[in-house]
C-alpha cells in the first residue's frame, strides 16, 4: 500500500437507496490499509531493534573517534586514515625498490671485483693463490647474506590491507 494508491482510490456508489459509498469496499479498503501499516510499524521496529544492536557492538568495540554520537568515525577521520594508508604504501614501495636496486648493485659490484680479482690471478700466476679464494669465498658471503636479507624482508614484511575490525558485527 503506497500513498499514491491511497490518492487513487476509489469506490461504488451504494445503492440507490443509501446515500455514500458501499459499506464493503470502504471496509475492504480499510482492512488493507490497517495491514500496510501494521507491516511498515513492525518493520521500522525491527529496524530500530537493528540500529540499537549495532549502536551497542560499535560502543562494546570500541569503534570510532568519539566525538561522533554513535562512536562512528567522521568522514574526515576515514578520508584522513586512507590518506596515511596511502602514503605508508607508497613509502613501503619505495623502499623495496630502492632495497633491491642496493642489492642489485652489490651483487654487480661483487661480481666485478671477482672479474678483476679472476683477471689479475690470470696475468699474474705468482699472486698469492690462498688471498684470491679468501676473497672470493668473502665476496660470496656478502652476496649470499644479501640475498638472505632480501628474502627476510619480503617474507618478513606486513600485509597492506585495509585495517580489519576486532571482530565482525552481530547479524540480522
Amino acid at each position: 500500500m503506497t500513498p499514491e494508491a491511497l490518492r487513487s482510490m476509489t469506490f461504488p456508489r451504494a445503492p440507490l437507496t443509501r446515500r455514500g459509498y458501499s459499506e464493503e469496499a470502504v471496509h475492504d479498503a480499510l482492512r488493507r490499509c490497517a495491514q500496510a501499516l501494521t507491516a511498515l510499524t513492525e518493520e521500522n521496529d525491527r529496524l530500530r531493534a537493528d540500529m540499537q544492536r549495532h549502536r551497542d557492538w560499535i560502543r562494546a568495540n570500541n569503534i570510532g573517534d568519539g566525538g561522533s554520537p554513535t562512536g562512528v568515525p567522521t568522514v574526515d577521520a576515514v578520508l584522513q586514515q586512507a590518506r596515511a594508508q596511502q602514503s605508508a604504501e607508497q613509502t613501503v614501495t619505495a623502499a623495496r625498490e630502492q632495497a633491491r636496486s642496493m642489492v642489485r648493485a652489490a651483487r654487480a659490484q661483487a661480481e666485478a671485483i671477482l672479474q678483476q680479482r679472476w683477471e689479475q690471478a690470470a696475468q699474474s700466476p705468482e699472486n698469492d693463490q690462498e688471498e684470491t679464494e679468501r676473497l672470493i669465498s668473502y665476496l660470496r658471503q656478502v652476496a649470499q647474506s644479501l640475498t638472505v636479507t632480501a628474502d627476510q624482508y619480503d617474507s618478513k614484511r606486513p600485509a597492506i590491507s585495509s585495517p580489519a575490525s576486532p571482530a565482525t558485527p552481530p547479524g540480522p
